[in-house]
C-alpha cells in the first residue's frame, strides 16, 4: 500500500491539549530556536494530557530532554507503556520521546505528564496506508475559494486583508460564533489548513460524514500560518462532507481563518490522474517529488506551503526522523 506520512508541529490543532499547557517563548527561554520552527508547547501541571487520534501503523512524539524535566506516560488505545523520563543533565533537542509500530487501524494516543516537573512537545510524526499495494498516492489541493467550500451565512465570512500570508493569496475568515462551513470532497485522506493565532477562536467543532463532532482549538501562543486545522483518513471511496462550526462562546469569538485543503487518494479508491480528482486541482499539486526520493511525498506536499525558512527546518526534522527509523529497523534503537 502507498504510505501516507505526516508531521504535525506542536501548534497543530489535531494535537489536543488539556488545561495546563502553554507555548514556549523567547522571553522565557533563550533556547527557543533549538526547536523546529522555534515553537514548542510545554506543561508543568501534574496530569496534563496530550491526545491524538489517527489511522496508521506508526507514531512518534518528539521534544526536548532538559534539566528539570520529568516523568511521563503514554497510552495507545488500551495499552499503557512503561513510564518514561525526559530529564537530562544537559539540554537535548529533537529527542525521540516515544515511538511505536502498530497494526493498521484507528488509534488513540494519550500522553500524560506524571509530576510537577516540566515536559514539552516539539512535533509528532505518524504513518499510515491508503489503497492497495503498488499503486501511487495522488494528491489534490483546493483553495478556500473553491466552490466545494460553502460558508454559512456568506455575509459572516470575508477574504483576508493580508492575502500574502495564505496559500494562493486567498484566505477566508470569520469572527461570527454562529457561522459555519461545509466542504464536499473526494479523497481517502483530508488535511484542512488555516492559521492559528493568540486571538483565534478558542474552540471549533468538526464532523465528517455526519459522524460525531470533535473539538479543536486554533488559539495558540504565536501566529502560525499553514497549520493543519483538521485531519482524517481511511475515508474510502465516494463524496465526503466535512462540517465545521463553533462551540458556545457567549456571543463572541476570535478570528477563524481557512486557507486550503489537501486531499490524498489512490486509483483503487477512485482517484486517477486523468479523472475529476486531478482535474479539479486549481493549481499544480504542492509536491517536491523530484527533490528527494527518501522522504514520503505526502509529507513534502503538506509542508511546501510553508515559508522557505520553516520549510527547510521541517525538512531537516523529517530527514532526521527517516534516519532514525532506518536505524531502528537495523536494530540500533530499542523498541518500546
Amino acid at each position: 500500500m502507498p504510505r501516507f506520512a505526516q508531521l504535525f508541529k506542536d501548534t497543530s490543532p489535531p494535537l489536543v491539549y488539556s488545561n495546563g499547557w502553554q507555548g514556549g517563548s523567547s522571553a522565557n527561554d533563550p533556547l527557543l530556536d533549538k526547536y523546529a520552527q522555534a515553537t514548542y508547547t510545554f506543561t508543568k501541571t501534574p496530569g496534563a494530557t496530550l491526545n491524538f487520534r489517527f489511522n496508521g501503523t506508526f507514531v512518534g512524539i518528539y521534544g526536548a530532554k532538559r534539566p528539570g524535566y520529568g516523568a511521563y506516560s503514554v497510552k495507545v488505545d488500551d495499552h499503557v507503556f512503561p513510564t518514561l523520563n525526559a530529564n537530562s543533565d544537559v539540554p537535548l533537542f529533537n529527542q525521540t520521546l516515544f515511538n511505536t509500530t502498530l497494526h493498521d487501524g484507528l488509534h488513540n494516543v494519550t500522553l500524560t505528564n506524571l509530576g510537577n516537573t516540566t515536559f514539552d512537545i516539539d512535533y509528532l510524526y505518524f504513518e499510515g496506508n491508503s489503497g492497495k499495494t503498488n499503486e501511487p498516492l495522488l494528491t489534490a489541493t483546493f483553495q478556500d475559494n473553491d466552490p466545494s467550500f460553502t460558508y454559512f451565512p456568506a455575509s459572516s465570512w470575508r477574504q483576508s486583508p493580508r492575502p500574502g500570508t495564505f496559500s494562493g493569496s486567498t484566505g477566508t475568515i470569520t469572527n461570527d460564533p454562529n457561522a459555519s462551513l461545509q466542504y464536499k470532497f473526494k479523497g481517502d485522506v483530508i488535511l484542512l489548513y488555516g492559521t492559528v493565532t493568540p486571538t483565534s477562536v478558542s474552540s471549533y467543532l468538526v464532523s465528517v460524514d455526519n459522524g460525531p463532532f470533535f473539538p479543536f482549538s486554533a488559539r495558540k501562543a504565536s501566529v502560525r500560518p499553514h497549520q493543519v486545522l483538521y485531519y482524517a483518513s481511511n475515508l474510502g471511496r465516494g463524496t465526503h462532507t466535512l462540517k465545521l462550526k463553533f462551540a458556545g462562546t457567549n456571543g463572541t469569538t476570535g478570528d477563524f481563518a481557512v486557507d486550503f485543503a489537501n486531499l490524498y487518494s489512490t486509483p483503487s479508491l477512485g482517484a486517477h490522474e486523468q479523472n475529476s480528482f486531478a482535474a479539479e486541482i486549481q493549481s499544480p499539486p504542492l509536491s517536491l517529488a523530484e527533490a528527494s526520493h527518501d522522504i514520503p511525498k505526502s509529507v513534502i506536499a503538506g509542508l511546501t506551503v510553508t515559508s522557505s525558512i520553516a520549510f527547510l527546518a521541517i525538512m531537516a526534522v523529517i530527514y532526521l526522523l527517516w534516519s532514525q527509523r532506518r536505524q531502528k529497523k537495523e536494530g540500533k534503537f530499542v523498541k518500546f
